[in-house]
């Protein structure tokens, strides 16, 4: 575990560093100032040299060139050279025109750029390959399943018939399979995220802190887990609202509709995030306007399909089935919009 002393004057005189953490994505649009009275100061980002600080000039470092460099959220600055802490100053800043004297900036001779984070993309390329071994393991071993959980027609069929081996039998073996291959892609897709720095349902409380590539996979199985039992939960809980109902006979085929419409939706949501991430990934990204409003639409996609579906199977009130569809559906979509805004 990584311990953070703070600077206290009386007894840190004589240490020649000293180190300041900056929120460099809530601070997008300002700019840092390095200034130094001394010679033989040293600016270091995350630990690598940047350049020497010139005696009596300002150095001037745009946040958002430091965004687009290191990709985090929040880097730390150290300042290396005098002990003395008043030799140093560090400011952040947002310039605009005064009628005052100009300030001297000084052109860095040495370009040292940022090694690209390699912790984040090597956990992205090795998460993707297994999922990508898993999916073929499934087309191979699966077929019929594979290509009734991967087709849009089926998907959009609201006459199923419920004799069907995958919907009898939601938590048999194969079933179970492509419930963890789910799991896996919902969990891909919320490491997306949190790699962007954007935490939901409170990610940071149960994860581990760092971005090595041990802790990365660490927390990758933690959230497939629980997604994984969250899943499971689901079909327990339509089942248990399904009683309340009278509509045992439909829980089984709502539950496949649930996994195939999210095994599609997600699978080609985390693709277009994927090749965002490596290439084209806005810096200015926005998570209510890029994702909120796909993820509400595909919801309510569902939740048509759902009605449409299970209306057909069974003789029942249009009335009926939308409060028995709220209550499995509307409600816990709401309830989690709530916790991850």
């Amino acid at each position: 575990m990584k311990a953070y002393i703070p600077y206290i004057s009386e007894q840190h005189l004589g240490y020649p560093s000293h180190t300041v953490f900056c929120d460099i994505q809530s601070n997008r649009g300002y700019s840092i100032l390095v200034y130094a009275q001394k010679a033989d100061n040293f600016l270091f980002i995350n630990g690598s040299l940047r350049q020497k600080i010139p005696v009596g000039k300002w150095i001037v470092l745009s946040v958002d060139s430091l965004y687009r460099a290191y990709e985090q959220p929040t880097i730390y600055i150290t300042l290396y050279g005098s002990n003395d802490i008043d030799d140093k100053k560090l400011m952040l800043g947002y310039k605009r025109s005064l009628n005052q004297k100009p300030i001297v900036l000084a052109e860095s001779g040495i370009t040292a750029k940022p090694r690209t984070p390699a912790p984040y993309r090597n956990y992205i390329v090795l998460v993707s390959m297994f999922i990508l071994v898993f999916f073929s393991y499934l087309s191979n071993s699966y077929i019929r399943a594979f290509q009734r959980y991967f087709n849009f027609k089926d998907l959009f069929n609201t006459f199923v018939r419920e004799q069907s081996f995958l919907i009898n039998k939601p938590l048999n073996r194969m079933n179970v399979m492509f419930i963890i291959l789910l799991s896996l892609i919902i969990s891909l897709f919320y490491m997306l995220l949190q790699s962007k720095g954007i935490h939901v349902f409170g990610g940071r409380a149960i994860l581990q802190e760092g971005d090595t590539l041990g802790v990365l996979l660490s927390n990758y199985f933690r959230i497939s887990l629980a997604v994984f039992v969250i899943l499971v939960m689901k079909y327990f809980f339509i089942g248990l609202v399904g009683q309340l109902f009278n509509l045992e006979k439909v829980v089984d085929l709502h539950y496949f509709k649930i996994i195939q419409a999210s095994s599609l939706f997600y699978s080609a949501l985390v693709i277009v995030l994927l090749v965002l991430f490596m290439d084209y990934f806005p810096h200015d990204f926005n998570w209510q306007v890029y994702l909120f409003t796909p993820i509400v639409v595909f919801y309510l996609i569902r939740f048509f399909i759902l009605y449409f579906t299970i209306i057909r199977s069974i003789p029942i009130q249009s009335l009926y089935l939308i409060s028995y569809l709220c209550i499995v559906e509307i409600l816990p979509v709401i309830l989690g919009i709530r916790f991850a805004m």
